[in-house]
């Protein structure tokens, strides 16, 4: 992919100065003026201000992860789990990047609804699931899919038993797939036409829709889980897991990155890739999420509205007690070092070479700097 591919359609900096800026704010003849930040340009600031998120959420290493896990560990059911991916056509990707929340809401939604419907009709059942929304290839290409994890089996009508799933076949995927793409087009279209998403002067929304629809999306369900132990893995290493790690860094020299990435389509051998720093930040600001936004959701009974009605229901009809309810808080919050290493064993006060102990805190490097210092000038035209 060329990188002129790559650049998003918003420009980084709104290039108008105001009227005021016109007489010389900037540096003494420079003609450098202070530009208004876009939605976007924000969200870069942020996530160039925080560069210890890079490595922040390494699959089952960190503090979030291991919460996240403990949480979901009452949550399992001694049933066979599916994992379904639905991925999104080349035809939409202007589409995401023209508006990524209201563009993820939709796929949510879409991919939740084609879940429960087909479970509906084909096997009679209501489902839950979780649902994980990822928006990159190996090598930091645009491509949003979302990541579902689902119990093989679901409640009847009345909620009243349980009705299992066979233990190697879910549902049909070509039936998912039709159902997906005509239900996640007919909200597309209906976002252009009230304006949600805007159209781009050079290419027409609804073409885009049409030329997706014509072809066959994909969606495809991988081998059923060996067990809820290995939930928990998968769980470990789809939530919480980044565009790019830094163990996959390899250098940064003369302007370009070079980072190790996994070739799926060649029987998954690890290769180099470099690239040119600008296009390399460009590629990894792809992936930074719109504030506040919930890349992991629940739905069914496993969604907060309905856990706590039907959740200890489904753990009777399948003979297995609730889940166990959790202790009350110590009187003083457990240190996070602790709570590290009685989840996972990883013990961050000791050297990872030496294994000698007893850090001292020299000095605390605060996470965010100051905001007059994200915001940068450009000179006008």
């Amino acid at each position: 992919m060329r990188a002129a591919q790559l650049q998003p359609r918003e420009p980084l900096f709104v290039s108008t100065p105001p009227a005021s800026a016109a007489s010389g704010t900037g540096a003494a003849g420079s003609g450098a003026t202070r530009p208004y930040p876009t939605t976007r340009s924000r969200q870069r600031a942020r996530a160039a201000s925080r560069p210890w998120q890079i490595n922040r959420f390494v699959s089952g290493r960190g503090v979030d992860p291991a919460r996240f896990l403990e949480a979901q560990r009452g949550d399992l059911l001694p049933v066979q789990y599916f994992h379904v991916v639905f991925t999104v056509p080349t035809e939409l990707h202007d589409l995401f990047l023209a508006a990524p929340p209201v563009a993820y809401r939709l796929l949510f939604t879409a991919v939740a609804q084609t879940l429960q419907q087909v479970a509906r009709r084909r096997l009679g059942i209501t489902i839950a699931f979780t649902a994980i929304l990822h928006t990159w290839t190996q090598l930091l290409l645009y491509h949003p899919h979302l990541h579902c994890i689902v119990p093989g089996g679901g409640l009847d009508a009345e909620h009243t038993s349980w009705i299992s799933t066979r233990p190697d076949f879910f549902l049909p995927v070509r039936v998912l797939s039709e159902v997906f793409r005509g239900k996640l087009l007919a909200r597309f279209e209906h976002a252009i036409a009230r304006a949600t998403i805007p159209s781009n002067r050079d290419h027409d929304a609804r073409d885009r829709l049409k030329r997706a629809a014509a072809k066959r999306w994909v969606v495809y369900c991988k081998p059923p889980f060996a067990g809820p132990h290995q939930v928990l893995t998968c769980l470990a290493r789809y939530t919480h897991r980044i565009a790019l790690s830094n163990e996959r860094l390899v250098s940064l020299r003369e302007g370009h990155v070079s980072f190790r990435w996994k070739d799926r389509a060649h029987g998954h051998v690890r290769r180099v890739a470099t690239l040119e720093a600008d296009v390399f930040l460009r590629r990894f600001l792809l992936h930074v999420l719109p504030d506040r936004f919930m890349r992991i959701r629940h739905y069914g009974w496993l969604a907060n509205s309905a856990r706590k009605r039907l959740l200890p229901r489904v753990h009777a009809l399948l003979g297995g007690a609730p889940a166990a309810v959790p202790l009350p808080p110590p009187a003083e919050p457990e240190p996070w070092e602790a709570m590290l290493l009685r989840l996972t064993g990883k013990d961050v006060t000791r050297c990872p070479h030496c294994g000698a102990g007893g850090f001292l805190v020299v000095e605390v490097v605060p996470a965010t700097p100051r905001r007059e210092d994200l915001v940068p000038r450009v000179k006008s035209p």
